[in-house]
């Protein structure tokens, strides 16, 4: 059974996203030929979730490590947590794409703000199939047209739900779309 979204195609896009990265790294790894347009393992306005400055939240290896950018992503380990960004970039509209796990033992929460400003929340209850952070739970949340400027802090603050432990692979930051 294939999960279903209300149109906006965010679980196949992240599955997408993972698989791409998966195959390029993978096969970079594995043959030991670089990349000469330098693609493979690069990707502008992406920033790990386990390089925020973390409360509440410890790092994990995911497994198998090509499901997850850079082979981790953070937990929350309390009854909340939240990772920083710091925005580094220039000023103007950007897109924020959250890239999480979301399994099938609980409903965890996210929240998201920028400064003191809440930007979006949502639930984490798709029914995939899967108890763990890996491929199958890999999915994402697109939030389109926030204004940003540099030195601002985007936090993402994770809710867990029984076993779901709220977990975050990376933070994208991307030119809004028109």
């Amino acid at each position: 059974m294939w999960p279903t979204f209300s149109g906006d195609g965010a679980y196949q896009a992240g599955h997408a996203v993972v698989w791409r990265d998966a195959v390029t790294t993978w096969f970079q790894r594995m043959s030991g030929i670089p990349d000469s347009r330098g693609r493979a393992g690069r990707y502008p306005g992406r920033i790990e979730a386990e390089s925020a400055a973390l409360d509440g939240y410890i790092v994990k290896s995911v497994t198998p490590w090509e499901t997850a950018s850079g082979g981790q992503a953070i937990e929350c380990a309390a009854a909340r947590c939240s990772a920083t960004f710091r925005y580094d970039g220039d000023s103007g509209w950007r897109d924020l794409i959250v890239q999480y796990f979301d399994t099938d033992n609980g409903i965890a929460r996210f929240e998201v703000r920028v400064g003191q400003q809440f930007i979006a929340e949502w639930s984490a209850s798709a029914l995939l199939g899967t108890r763990k952070p890996d491929g199958s739970s890999a999915t994402r949340r697109i939030i389109r047209g926030i204004a940003l400027r540099r030195g601002d802090e985007i936090r993402i603050q994770g809710i867990p739900d029984a076993g779901d432990a709220a977990v975050l692979d990376y933070l994208e930051i991307l030119p809004a779309e028109n």
